[in-house]
């Protein structure tokens, strides 16, 4: 499904969230600075924009892994310092205890096994690495949600000239936003594993969370 839409991803996820997705993914990187890493992981890698980002935090290694391999074609052309690696989040072929950080950029709700992915980013964590996570979230405030579940509704009709095939990854993608944020709580899920939480940062009025944990 996301390679069927790798070519446009890019373009329309700037002109859908008003450029947006820029600032989030800055601040997403702003908020893990501070820290040494030796080696980095972006797990659900797509198209590289956060790990260009990550290229920041000066680590010695990055590895990108990400199951849909036309996302990582586009973004082998952002970031010449990564490994390149086709995989699914349940099964990642890294050395248990061998990452500082993984990051994990609105990806998490398309995990096929949440439980299991979360395990395997336990075992290749070394103890007080750190897995950081933005994802979308359903503000609080009746007024936000309103206008941010109204905006999801919207998002095909507004994602312009598709092929079919495109405009049902994008349906899936609106969907898959709000069955997960009512249905996980991603740091129940993460403290049930061994990690401690660090922290939870919201951005947009709640629409956007970044989720910090430490494996203990």
């Amino acid at each position: 499904m996301f390679d069927n839409i790798a070519d446009k991803y890019d373009a329309l996820n700037h002109r859908l969230s008003l450029g947006l997705d820029k600032k989030w993914r800055c601040k997403f990187v702003i908020n893990l600075s501070g820290k040494n890493y030796k080696t980095i992981v972006d797990l659900a890698c797509g198209t590289g924009d956060v790990l260009k980002e990550l290229e920041k935090l000066n680590a010695e290694k990055y590895y990108a892994i990400d199951p849909a391999e036309r996302m990582l074609e586009h973004a082998k052309q952002k970031c010449s310092n990564a490994d390149f690696i086709i995989s699914t989040a349940e099964d990642i072929p890294l050395p248990e205890n061998s990452v500082d950080l993984i990051t994990v950029v609105f990806g998490i709700r398309n995990f096929d096994d949440l439980s299991k992915s979360t395990e395997e980013i336990y075992r290749i964590l070394r103890k007080g690495g750190i897995i950081s996570i933005m994802e979308f979230s359903i503000p609080k405030f009746f007024i936000f949600r309103w206008g941010f579940l109204l905006y999801l509704k919207l998002l095909v009709p507004l994602s312009g000239n598709l092929l079919p095939e495109q405009k049902k990854a994008y349906k899936y993608l609106s969907e898959s936003i709000v069955k997960f944020a009512r249905s996980t709580d991603i740091k129940s899920v993460f403290e049930t594993k061994g990690f401690s939480n660090q922290g939870i940062v919201k951005l947009m009025l709640g629409s956007v969370s970044i989720y910090t944990f430490e494996k203990e």
